[in-house]
């Protein structure tokens, strides 16, 4: 029997026929497949990834498409010693060989100030207080002495010249002033009144009267703003004198009624002392 008879009439044959016939389609599909992998990928059209560090994104975002590629922010970051919106890394490395059109990975400098609480410093030393706010990267400007019961002792700190209470949000890298005590003072003075006022207001007229803010007390935790408490009772009260860096004791609270009560008071026993 001949090749072609076998090919032909032979049921082994046949099936030989089209075992051959199915190989050559594979062959012919993968090498279609390879074509246009080669297509997709374009093999061997490389270019190298410029060097976009230090660049805003728009900046960027142009050199990159000139090179047929693309930029992809994929995070952002707070470096202080690094210009806002700036890009800091990038992925692939500048100099590395990627195919066009291929996206180039950014992270970037945030572009707002990165925002710190401020530690609570009161009563303890100065040395301690700078070190305390310098590990969370705020500096100590300059420091002031004011009569204090506890000499050396941290007594407020100052931000843009008004007082600041611990726990408060500000920029990192600021400074801030500290203010020291420096003892009992001599002179006897009297006490300011405080009542309806808030505690920011509080505390920056007992700094400046040359006394100490000694204990908070609330009538109910404070939740969120404090400044929505006033102060309705103090100790020493404002009719009475006392020596320059004495604390000041004060209570506070949101019930209107119970200021306006305070208040009142205050007033019927003013009255009573003109008389």
């Amino acid at each position: 029997m001949s090749i072609k008879s076998f090919f032909q009439e032979s049921a082994i044959g046949f099936i030989i026929k089209r075992i051959l016939l199915a190989a050559v389609i594979i062959v012919i599909l993968s090498w279609i497949t390879l074509l246009l992998i080669d297509v997709y990928t374009r093999h061997g059209e490389s270019v190298p990834v410029p060097d976009v560090r230090g660049l805003y994104f728009e900046e960027a975002n142009n050199i990159l498409n000139n090179s047929d590629l693309y930029a992809l922010v994929i995070d952002s970051v707070y470096v202080r010693d690094k210009a806002l919106g700036t890009i800091l890394e990038q992925i692939p490395a500048a100099g590395s060989s990627v195919k066009k059109q291929r996206n180039i990975f950014l992270i970037v400098n945030k572009n707002q100030f990165k925002k710190v609480p401020l530690p609570d410093v009161s009563d303890i030393s100065q040395r301690q207080a700078d070190a305390l706010l310098r590990s969370v990267g705020l500096n100590v400007s300059s420091v002031i002495y004011s009569p204090s019961e506890f000499k050396d002792l941290v007594i407020d700190v100052l931000y843009n010249g008004k007082s600041i209470t611990a726990g408060s949000r500000i920029t990192e890298g600021a400074s801030v002033v500290l203010v020291v005590g420096s003892g009992m003072g001599e002179n006897i003075t009297r006490v300011p009144a405080l009542t309806g006022l808030t505690l920011t207001e509080a505390r920056e007229i007992v700094i400046q009267s040359s006394f100490v803010l000694g204990a908070v007390n609330y009538d109910e935790a404070p939740a969120n703003n404090e400044n929505k408490y006033f102060i309705y009772r103090q100790r020493p009260s404002g009719k009475e004198a006392a020596s320059a860096g004495s604390r000041i004791d004060i209570w506070l609270t949101k019930d209107q009624n119970l200021l306006n009560e305070s208040i009142e008071s205050e007033d019927e026993e003013a009255e009573e002392t003109f008389f």
